[in-house]
């Protein structure tokens, strides 16, 4: 799995991959800036993007899953597999963003068999 995260500020992005990197050794993960985003999903074409809802839009490639986490008083997020907007998490948690990858694993799986 390829998983691209793009949250401000650093400090979040950067514990956020470091997190998923241990929890899931196998996957790709890596970060970007939110305003270069387009950019780093053009070429990394990942398989799951976190990203803020400011980060600049993803116009070039198609990506199976998104998190997108609003700044408010906690950290909500938006969900969307295969396009469609599945689940509003109120003040995400580590172990909800790792159940999003597993659900985007079983979806890339599924598609390629």
């Amino acid at each position: 799995m390829r998983i691209l995260v793009a949250v401000a500020p650093t400090m979040y992005r950067e514990t956020i991959a470091h997190i998923l990197k241990i929890d899931r050794p196998n996957d790709d993960v890596r970060l970007a800036n939110p305003q270069a985003l387009d950019r780093e999903a053009t070429s990394f074409r990942p398989h799951l993007i976190v990203c803020n809802d400011n980060a600049s839009e993803v116009r070039e490639v198609s990506v199976p899953s998104w998190v997108v986490i609003r700044y408010q008083d906690s950290l909500n997020a938006s969900v969307f597999l295969e396009g469609q907007d599945t689940r509003l998490f109120q003040d995400i948690a580590i172990e909800d963003l790792i159940g999003v990858v597993e659900e985007t694993q079983r979806l890339v799986l599924g598609g390629s068999s």
